[in-house]
């Protein structure tokens, strides 16, 4: 029941020989779950960002409303407030992921152009 380790990688040049490409298994993913997983992955950044920055205080170094470190029982309500925050940098990484798409579309097609 053992598998081989599979070896995911996009290009290397040092890799010459027939030996070396006989472990490498290229799993291609489709562009919609690239740009899911970034977009993800910008929320949950941004999320601990907000987190960080509401529960330390930081946030009234910057001059904002978001004031001084809250009690520990307004956990859930910062979590909230930062959670709804960080949907604008999570929805300009989508949109960007998905301009980047239709350029490689609009270059790999360019009989579908107007």
């Amino acid at each position: 029941m053992s598998e081989e380790t599979k070896t995911v990688i996009t290009a290397r040049a040092d890799m010459n020989t027939d030996k070396q490409m006989a472990t490498v298994v290229v799993v291609p993913m489709p562009a919609w779950k690239i740009a899911l997983v970034r977009c993800v992955r910008v929320y949950i950044q941004s999320l601990l960002g907000f987190l960080t920055a509401t529960g330390t205080g930081l946030t009234a170094a910057v001059g904002a409303a978001l004031g001084t470190p809250i009690p520990a029982m307004d956990f859930f309500h910062m979590l909230v407030f930062c959670a709804s925050l960080a949907i604008a940098p999570a929805t300009v990484s989508l949109l960007q992921n998905i301009l980047e798409l239709l350029a490689k579309i609009d270059a790999t097609n360019p009989t579908l152009r107007a």
